[in-house]
């Protein structure tokens, strides 16, 4: 068994809610894939105290869901107290969506940490009951994703399994594909993020997003060109089919996030536009 399981077990939590399918995810009466998409904000602190301050400027600048990137936390390593960490920002932020990501140096994050490490931290944090969101990274292996699956449906937690490639963007067919496999692999909500060096990837990356919401999904996606160029990308997400995107507060997390404030008014102009 492992260790993750033998520390914690699954606490009692909101759960997700897909009615049919091609319909929205609604957790804590969120509906992630209607309207605009759901603004989240990444919680960059080294410890508890810092992420909880993060957080509660994040929600009242307007954020639908608060990202605790354990990456740059500093007892990354001690599961027990990345247990206790977790219940003061479920405390802190009463019914706020969180969710839970390690992001991974080459998948843009803070540092790295071994599959089976990463794999027992992963499980641990959903079985807190902390999160309604966890964030798997497709590189840790079929059978490691599909067990991290399996432990969030057990929970009620809905997942995400994502890429990101911040070299290039690649073809359409590649980046429907993925998303197809992360379906597959049974993620709810699939996600990839790709670098833009001009408009011609963005149009790319939303053409692939069009395309798999179209054809192929099940449930809502998240794509984002990441840089200047594929700025536009994280705002239109209503018109080409991505139900979340990330935004800044004081600090981006990743190249080409908007201020909360411009995405919310930028998006609310979409929106009036794309409802008529």
């Amino acid at each position: 068994m492992p260790l993750a399981c033998r520390l914690f077990f699954c606490r009692p939590t909101h759960g997700f809610e897909r009615r049919s399918s091609m319909q929205p995810l609604s957790i804590r009466n969120v509906s992630i894939g209607e309207g605009s998409p759901k603004i989240i904000v990444s919680l960059m602190g080294k410890n508890a105290a810092e992420a909880i301050a993060q957080g509660l400027a994040a929600l009242e600048a307007g954020a639908d869901c608060l990202e605790w990137r354990a990456d740059f936390c500093e007892n990354v390593h001690d599961v027990r107290s990345m247990a206790l960490d977790a219940a003061s920002l479920r405390s802190a932020f009463g019914d706020a969506l969180l969710l839970f990501t390690f992001r991974s140096t080459p998948q843009g994050g803070q540092m790295e940490l071994p599959v089976p490490e990463y794999a027992e931290l992963t499980e641990a944090m959903i079985r807190t009951g902390a999160f309604d969101i966890v964030d798997v990274e497709s590189w840790i292996g079929d059978d490691q994703v599909r067990a991290l699956m399996a432990a969030a449906h057990e929970c009620g937690v809905a997942a995400i399994i994502s890429h990101h490639d911040f070299e290039k963007t690649p073809s359409v067919d590649w980046m429907v594909s993925e998303m197809r496999r992360f379906q597959d692999l049974g993620a709810d909500i699939p996600k990839i993020a790709v670098m833009a060096h001009d408009a011609s990837d963005t149009l790319r990356l939303l053409q692939a997003t069009e395309e798999m919401g179209r054809v192929y999904a099940d449930g809502p996606l998240i794509t984002m060109a990441m840089g200047r160029y594929g700025a536009l990308s994280r705002l239109t997400g209503e018109v080409f089919g991505s139900a979340m995107t990330f935004c800044a507060v004081e600090e981006a997390s990743a190249p080409g996030q908007v201020d909360i404030s411009l995405a919310h008014s930028l998006m609310e102009g979409i929106h009036s536009i794309h409802s008529r």
